[in-house]
């Protein structure tokens, strides 16, 4: 598994993993399981802490099963996932390229997941138009007193 590096003017030690993207991605239940297992690997990797780096993983999830559910409704579609680790802050976004699909009749006991997206992350915001929704998600890390990765 390969993530990019980075070093230098974003805050970053030189050679220090700070950036994972997936572009094109189908969006479909088989898919989403590895991408959370990636994002993981990629969080630990950046030296997060593991709390942090499990809000992210169970978050994102979310955010991209939220995208296959609504966006697409069960017919094919893709998303994107991108991870970009700051000096103060971690922040991911899930983007599909999908409309939404409303909830069905007596599905609404099932809106779960942008609550639990709230509660994970430090702020999160959606934006939907017609080209399809982005969840931004951001988490803020403590100041390094010493320069080493969280």
């Amino acid at each position: 598994m390969a993530f990019a590096r980075s070093g230098g003017p974003d805050g970053h030690p030189p050679g220090s993993v700070a950036h994972l993207q997936r572009s094109g991605v189908p969006a479909s239940a088989g898919s989403l399981p590895v991408l959370r297992d990636e994002l993981t690997a990629w969080a630990r990797a950046t030296g997060l802490h593991e709390g942090v780096a499990e809000s992210l993983a169970l978050a994102s999830y979310e955010a991209m099963a939220n995208a296959v559910e609504h966006a697409y409704g069960g017919a094919s579609g893709l998303l994107d996932v991108e991870a970009v680790r700051h000096a103060d802050r971690v922040q991911v976004t899930i983007t599909d390229h999908g409309s939404w699909v409303p909830e069905r009749e007596g599905e609404r006991h099932r809106q779960r997941g942008l609550p639990l997206i709230r509660r994970l992350a430090d702020d999160a915001v959606v934006n939907s138009d017609e080209n399809g929704t982005t969840v931004l998600m951001n988490w803020r890390l403590p100041a390094e007193a010493d320069g080493t990765p969280n």
